[in-house]
């Protein structure tokens, strides 16, 4: 059985322990998931204590940077989303899940997306901006703090927004978990042509609504969560030849029967 966890602060809505315990039905094996929901002064024990007792853990907001002073081998310029405990290496999947949600159910954007406009500075950001500049795409910065939408963009090669075109639209912050509408807090109007939304809290976020009834194509982050775990546990197994399709297939139909 591998022993697998979340590491992350106010995540009481996370869907991770379903979707993994599908993932390991899918591959067949067993799975125990924790889900780690610590204050930031509580975050050296709990890193402390899954290193010790976890065959690996996820990390969700905010601690994707935080968790890598504990690691010996960092294998991404952006934040980690999945740790390996036994060499304390950490990885990030979230670039992949978010251009396999995005193909799997857009596949004309790569055609149709010259520019894309990411909402916010954190790890997932990071993630996003660096996996779509190396889809070849141009990718803007915008977010609450100036000054960390620079440093991203210094660190990955995008350029800070300043209202230039772009037909992709994808928030990275946590506005819409309560209601909110990232659009509106962060002054943005609504004329994308594709509009993806991390967050998955159940239903349709206040942002993806305004962007589809201004007549945009619109995605939320649930199968990207599927298509990240996914590509954690497949390095936590050491099988890259896994098919993941053929796995979040799987994964659905386990999820959709309850």
């Amino acid at each position: 059985m591998y022993k697998l966890a979340l590491l992350g602060r106010d995540i009481g809505y996370t869907k991770s322990p379903a979707v993994h315990k599908a993932i390991a039905r899918a591959f067949g094996v067993e799975v125990d998931f924790e889900v780690c929901d610590v204050t930031l002064d509580k975050l050296d024990g709990a890193v402390n204590s899954l290193m010790e007792s976890k065959d690996a853990f996820f990390i969700t907001k905010p601690y994707k940077n935080d968790v890598k002073k504990y690691l010996s081998k960092i294998n991404t310029k952006c934040g980690v989303n999945f740790v390996l405990c036994r060499e304390k290496s950490g990885y990030n999947t979230d670039g992949v899940g978010f251009i396999s949600s995005l193909d799997g159910t857009y596949p004309s954007w790569r055609g149709e997306v010259e520019s894309a406009l990411v909402l916010g500075a954190g790890g997932s950001a990071y993630a996003v901006t660096e996996a779509l500049i190396n889809a070849g795409k141009k990718v803007y910065v915008l977010n609450r703090t100036l000054m960390n939408a620079a440093k991203l963009c210094s660190h990955l090669g995008a350029e800070i927004y300043l209202n230039q075109p772009a037909e992709l639209i994808v928030n990275c912050t946590s506005l819409g978990l309560h209601g909110e509408d990232a659009l509106y807090t962060l002054c943005v109007m609504p004329g994308f042509k594709y509009g993806f939304d991390l967050v998955y809290s159940g239903g349709e976020t206040p942002f993806l609504r305004r962007l589809r009834e201004a007549g945009g194509k619109v995605k939320d982050g649930m199968d990207m969560l599927v298509y990240q775990a996914i590509a954690g546990d497949k390095i936590l197994l050491g099988d890259d030849s896994i098919d993941t399709e053929k796995v979040f297939k799987s994964v659905n139909k386990i999820l959709n029967e309850g």
